[in-house]
């Protein structure tokens, strides 16, 4: 009687081992008899590019750490251009906005900085010159069927939430995150409003028809400061244009 007890715990346990091995898992018959549908459109539906971070530019030390960044750039072409580095570099002038006559300083300020010769003349020069272009979007906004958000970093929102909750003392951590992220906004590591204003600046870098170098930045700026960049008037979408032809 021993010896078979012994062999029907011993069967036991080689079917446990057995079972445990080949990784056997519960069965669920819910997830069995689940079989996804296929999603149909009749057109393309939009959709969100990856989430990124751009800056926004608010002050005259921004204008002047982009002329830092182009300077370093013609810097480093010029290096490695034995012919072209023997011609002086002539900024041609872009306007007379706050940006464009500050930028233009400030270019040749940061060339000459870097032992790179600069001219008023324009013949026989490398000529740097530089575009802006502003583009004015529609009101957006980042919110959700129960409100907006607060942003803890970059890719991680956070709903302000109830101090009762089923575990307790979680919603006291959660609330001194979201008091740590409205510092940080204080502060200018993110802004809580999507701006409408975008400004696209190009500078370019030629050589008789040849370009050296060109780097276009992007950056958001704040909506009531759009004549720093603008002359005139405010860009908008172009006006409707109505023709009525008359058979006579």
């Amino acid at each position: 009687m021993r010896t078979s007890s012994l062999g029907i715990l011993l069967g036991i346990a080689l079917l446990s081992s057995s079972l445990s091995s080949s990784g056997c898992a519960p069965y669920h018959p819910a997830e069995r008899m689940f079989t996804p549908l296929p999603v149909l459109a009749q057109v393309p539906v939009p959709t969100a590019f990856p989430l990124n971070t751009q800056p926004k530019m608010q002050a005259v030390h921004h204008w002047e750490v982009l002329a830092e960044d182009v300077a370093h750039q013609i810097h480093d072409v010029l290096e490695r251009r034995v012919l072209e580095r023997q011609f002086p570099v002539h900024v041609a002038p872009s306007g007379t906005t706050p940006f464009a006559k500050s930028f233009h300083a400030l270019l040749i300020t940061k060339l000459v900085d870097r032992n790179i010769a600069v001219t008023r003349s324009i013949s026989d020069v490398l000529v740097l010159s530089f575009d802006i272009e502003m583009v004015r979007h529609g009101q957006r906004f980042l919110r959700t069927g129960k409100g907006v958000y607060k942003a803890l970093t970059p890719d991680v929102f956070v709903h302000r939430a109830s101090l009762i909750t089923p575990s307790g003392g979680g919603a006291l951590i959660n609330q001194a995150m979201l008091e740590a992220a409205e510092v940080n906004v204080e502060s200018g590591i993110y802004t809580h409003a999507l701006p409408r204003m975008e400004v696209l600046i190009t500078t370019s870098l030629a050589f008789e028809e040849r370009f050296l170098m060109r780097d276009s930045s992007i950056y958001y700026i704040n909506d009531t400061e759009w004549w720093h960049y603008k002359q005139h008037t405010l860009p908008s979408q172009p006006g409707t244009v109505t023709i009525r032809l008359v058979d006579r």
